[in-house]
């Protein structure tokens, strides 16, 4: 023990020298026959093997994360197309609406539009003004198309109203649903039934037979006389109620009105 003591260096050295000497000893009763090859290997093994586990997840990360990236670009490419399409239906959607707008407009005149057999501005509803209801409006056309005030409103299922007011670029329209608009129709099936219809402070469209005999029934379809400031045959409206005043001798008619005005999007003006 002194000697180790007054000789450090030798003795740490020689315990170095002898711990390597069992390490090799212990690791040759291990091995194969391959000796001193399969114990450097098996070290290079141990090295190797975590290096390679590293090296392949580092690979693959980057690999996914590439993947990931042009996974997306494509999804957005698609994302552009499928907006690009729905606009295309969109588009063709309206134009196909229009159309059969312009359709029903000219069936309910008997007008070709190809060749403008009648003079008639189609046009657009820009605002609803009135207070009850739809019964007053704007469109997107006036007197630089000839529009001017009293002109007939229809749509593609009847008739409308009149032009109030009109300027370069606009025009107003009041609508036979308007408060005190008055109309003179005749029975569809039985064009010799006369009577007169009016619009209300509810949008509604009431009026009475001119003679308190006539034949008329629930679902009788009215049409304009041609008496006044509309043109004859254009469709107001369906009878929905019949009852017999007995004070004036008249029947008086409860009226549903042909043109649905909370949809109307888009009507005709004849000049």
């Amino acid at each position: 023990m002194r000697w180790i003591r007054e000789h450090k260096l030798i003795a740490g050295l020689l315990a170095i020298l002898l711990a390597l000497v069992l390490i090799f000893l212990l690791t040759a009763g291990s091995t194969s026959k391959d000796g001193v090859t399969g114990t450097v290997n098996k070290g290079m093994s141990l090295v190797s093997n975590p290096l390679t586990a590293v090296t392949r997840t580092v690979r693959n990360t980057v690999s996914g994360l590439f993947s990931y990236r042009q996974l997306q670009a494509e999804v957005e490419t698609l994302q552009e197309e499928k907006a690009a399409l729905e606009l295309e239906l969109a588009q063709a959607a309206l134009t196909k609406s229009e159309l059969e707008e312009l359709r029903e407009l000219s069936g309910l005149l008997n007008y070709d539009y190809t060749n403008e057999k009648f003079d008639v501005v189609t046009v657009d509803i820009t605002s609803f003004d009135g207070s009850n209801w739809t019964n007053i409006f704007t469109i997107d056309c006036g007197t630089e198309a000839g529009i001017k005030e009293g002109c007939v409103v229809i749509s593609g299922d009847g008739l409308v109203g009149k032009i109030s007011r009109a300027g370069e670029g606009w025009a107003q329209v009041v609508s036979i649903i308007d408060d005190g608009t008055k109309v003179s129709f005749k029975v569809a099936r039985n064009r010799k039934l006369l009577g007169v219809v009016e619009g209300n402070q509810q949008g509604q469209i009431n009026g009475y037979m001119l003679k308190g005999d006539a034949a008329v029934a629930e679902g009788d379809i009215i049409i304009t006389s041609g008496m006044g400031t509309y043109p004859a045959g254009l469709e107001i409206g369906t009878i929905q109620s019949i009852t017999y005043n007995s004070n004036t001798l008249l029947k008086e008619i409860t009226v549903e009105s042909a043109v649905d005005f909370r949809s109307l999007t888009k009507v005709a003006v004849i000049l």
